[in-house]
């Protein structure tokens, strides 16, 4: 499994250290991405992704996992996220 945000999409860029002799050597630049566990209240259970600091701060401004998942869209969440945005929708609006 790659090290890459679910929420915000940061992976590992690839670049050069130069240095002040101007010799460059190759180099990857992780993201600080952790694996980490996400409660989500609607759904009642725990699932886990490997979420960066950044995308904790968003979901901290969004107020939460499920409240992330209501106001993005479909098209703008990674597809990790998809069965469970499917999944909460199907929760708050249950069928007539």
């Amino acid at each position: 499994m790659s090290r890459c945000c679910v929420i915000t999409g940061k992976k590992a860029l690839r670049g050069n250290l130069v240095s002040h002799a101007n010799n460059k050597t190759n180099h990857f630049f992780l993201p600080n991405a952790r694996k980490v566990r996400l409660k989500s209240k609607i759904l009642g259970k725990t699932v886990s992704f490997i979420v960066s600091a950044r995308g904790l701060r968003t979901l901290d401004k969004y107020g939460g996992l499920d409240s992330y998942l209501q106001k993005r869209t479909k098209r703008r969440l990674n597809e990790a996220l998809h069965p469970l945005k499917r999944a909460l929708m199907r929760k708050i609006t249950p069928d007539l």
